[in-house]
């Protein structure tokens, strides 16, 4: 088993990512999600980021994001329903999904 990178403190340099952002993963930008396999390409749409969920290691810091699954999920189509994916995506990858 392998050790738990350590939680980092304070939680700052996150980025305000809009709900119903989406954000287009590749393998190793994105982590720990029961749904999907392992390095593969991942897209989901935002609809929060749990600012005081991060983690540290040696790929950068991490955070951890709710949302849907993207396109599979007809989440704007349907009744409201809670989020289908629940992972760790790399902060980079966040900072890059923000226009600025």
């Amino acid at each position: 088993m392998t050790e738990r990178p350590p939680i980092v403190t304070p939680t700052v340099g996150i980025p305000d990512v809009p709900p119903g952002t989406l954000l287009r993963m590749r393998p190793g930008e994105w982590s720990h999600c029961a749904r999907v396999p392992v390095g593969t390409y991942l897209e989901m749409t935002v609809c929060r980021i749990h600012r005081n969920v991060i983690r540290q290691d040696e790929a950068g810091r991490w955070v951890w994001v709710v949302g849907h699954e993207h396109p599979s999920c007809t989440w704007a189509h349907v009744e409201p329903h809670p989020p289908c994916l629940q992972l760790m995506v790399r902060l980079d990858v966040l900072i890059g999904a923000v226009p600025g």
